[in-house]
């Protein structure tokens, strides 16, 4: 058994078993974020019943979050069907080790990339897309201390993706300027204001970023697949009770109740 199926199987067993979040790229031996994107690959088989992978989710979208980390670059993880949420939720803590909760713009695609997309812009990437939702990712760090975390792992650890929640569809997009598009974040009628350019200057530039990674690994972003372009406020932790609402102007709201 390689060494990458062994941290996958690893993985499945601790986030089963909500375990406190520790590192783990030494101890598999995984010296590169290639290494932890050939666990990610194992996961694809060893969370068989999460069903197909479907789309993709970029963590460390923002200046601020690559400064902390010490990188200047993205990082992708894998959203799984099963996992794909439609619609205002009910969350449960008790599903999660650790539940956060991020705010983000996410991207339908509306035919397959190919190959040839060098020096795409946001404008020809748009018209490859055929609609965009408010969405949150829903995270589980399963109680990681930051001050602690190494990339290669958590990466490896599908980057901390469980849950997608996509709010209303809409395929009226094409006029919005998603550099300074306004989003609002609300928790218990507390109201935060944001832009979807938090995420790497523009959430398409994402699409962009998975188009051209997926092509270096020999695969192609596809028709149909999902993008979840990051987040546009920082990570929030709920308690219990809360109620949390996220709006893209001009296209369209979801919320979340949280339960213990």
């Amino acid at each position: 058994m390689s060494k990458y199926v062994e941290a996958a199987n690893w993985i499945s067993e601790q986030r089963q078993a909500k375990n406190i979040y520790k590192n783990f790229n030494e101890m598999f031996g995984l010296e590169s974020f290639e290494d932890a994107y050939f666990v990610q690959d194992a996961l694809e088989s060893v969370w068989a019943h999460k069903g197909d992978v479907t789309g993709y989710k970029l963590a460390l979208t923002s200046k601020a979050m690559q400064n902390m980390f010490g990188v200047n670059t993205p990082f992708k993880g894998n959203l799984f069907s099963e996992t794909i949420l439609h619609g205002d939720q009910v969350i449960s803590l008790k599903n999660y080790g650790r539940l956060g909760v991020e705010f983000e713009l996410a991207i339908e695609i509306g035919e397959n990339f190919g190959t040839n997309f060098n020096n795409m812009t946001v404008e020809e990437c748009m018209r490859k897309v055929s609609s965009v939702y408010p969405a949150f990712e829903l995270i589980d760090d399963r109680k990681a201390d930051y001050s602690k975390v190494n990339l290669i792992s958590t990466t490896a650890d599908n980057s901390w993706n469980a849950n997608t929640v996509l709010g209303s569809k809409s395929q009226n997009f094409s006029h919005l300027d998603f550099s300074v598009n306004q989003v609002f974040k609300s928790v218990n009628g507390n109201i935060e204001t944001s832009v979807t350019g938090a995420a790497l200057e523009n959430p398409f530039n994402a699409v962009i970023w998975i188009a051209d990674f997926l092509n270096k690994r020999g695969s192609e972003l596809k028709k149909g697949q999902i993008v979840m372009t990051g987040s546009t406020f920082p990570t929030y932790f709920p308690q219990p009770d809360d109620v949390i609402e996220f709006e893209v102007f001009d296209i369209g709201k979801i919320k979340i109740n949280v339960s213990r």
